[in-house]
């Protein structure tokens, strides 16, 4: 039996989507969509601590720890100690991360703007209609707390 449910059906949309992002971003970037991510949210955090970055990516502290590591080796991101709490430390996209961060954000719309043409949707009334359910999601959980 084929579950045509609108959940399944956006669930395995979303799955392929961050698929192909990631094939995109290794091939022609790179990065991981994963690391992708961090970077991003981080450049539009701007300088945050790590427990905060944690929050904004819905992710363990581990989690997050682990992942600096590694991109900090390569230069993408930079940490320091907090001067207000010596425990925290405080974490910066570099500029070699935000090159990165340009790079990866021109490649995956040049491609979801193919795939609107590809599949004849309106790019402009699937914003629409994904920022109101992005605001109404977002309403919902709130009041679901």
């Amino acid at each position: 039996m084929v579950d045509n449910s609108l959940a399944y059906l956006l669930g395995k949309l979303m799955f392929e989507i961050d698929r192909a992002a990631d094939q995109l971003l290794q091939t022609h970037v790179g990065i991981s969509y994963r690391r992708f991510l961090f970077l991003t949210v981080l450049q539009h955090s701007g300088t945050v601590t790590q427990h905060e970055l944690a929050v904004a990516l819905g992710y363990s502290d581990p989690a997050v720890s682990t992942m600096l590591v590694e991109l900090a080796k390569d230069g993408y991101i930079q940490t320091t100690k907090s001067p207000e709490h010596g425990r925290k430390r405080l974490v910066t996209i570099t500029a070699k991360g935000s090159e990165v961060v340009a790079k990866g954000r021109q490649l995956l719309d040049s491609h979801f703007d193919q795939l609107m043409v590809i599949a004849d949707v309106d790019a402009q009334h699937y914003r629409e209609l994904t920022e109101r359910l992005q605001q109404a999601l977002i309403t919902k959980m709130k009041k679901e707390k």
